[in-house]
């Protein structure tokens, strides 16, 4: 269905119909179509598979960069106040850390990416305000797509 990728960060949606025959009361045979949607979110080695709450963590906090972003871009480029992280504890012991942040240089602001594993960055990517605004869409779309 769809497939995303940038700088190491990668949305993969597909789906697939399942049909099911049935019989009603009057004994007729009716088919049922069901949607199975399955969604893979992967960043670098760190891959998380149609969970909810991560998925809404990581869209609000594009969004809340984006709305510091757009308020900040004048003259008076001042600082955004955020830092979200996602924990991932596997049963061998180590810890994965999924940490978004913003950063300043030179009176511009980026969202800094970047998977820890045991308190140790192994992979990084600092993304600008068009750069945000494509990951948005795409994990949008993941959203859209997740269905109860």
């Amino acid at each position: 269905m769809l497939d995303f990728e940038l700088d190491g960060i990668r949305i993969k949606i597909s789906g697939e119909m399942e049909c099911f025959e049935y019989k009603d009361a009057r004994n007729q045979v009716r088919t049922r179509f069901e949607r199975k949607v399955n969604i893979h979110v992967q960043f670098w080695d760190c891959i998380i598979l149609g969970n909810l709450q991560n998925f809404s963590l990581i869209k609000s906090s594009l969004l809340y960069f984006m709305q510091g972003y757009w308020k900040r871009s004048g003259k008076e480029a001042s600082k955004i106040d955020l830092a979200t992280e996602i924990n991932r504890h596997h049963p061998h012991g180590d810890v994965q850390t999924l940490h978004f942040a913003s950063r300043q240089k030179n009176k511009k602001n980026f969202l800094h990416i970047s998977l820890k594993n045991n308190d140790s960055i192994v992979n990084e990517v600092y993304f600008d305000g068009q750069k945000v605004l494509m990951f948005d869409i795409a994990i949008g779309k993941a959203l859209y797509f997740l269905t109860p």
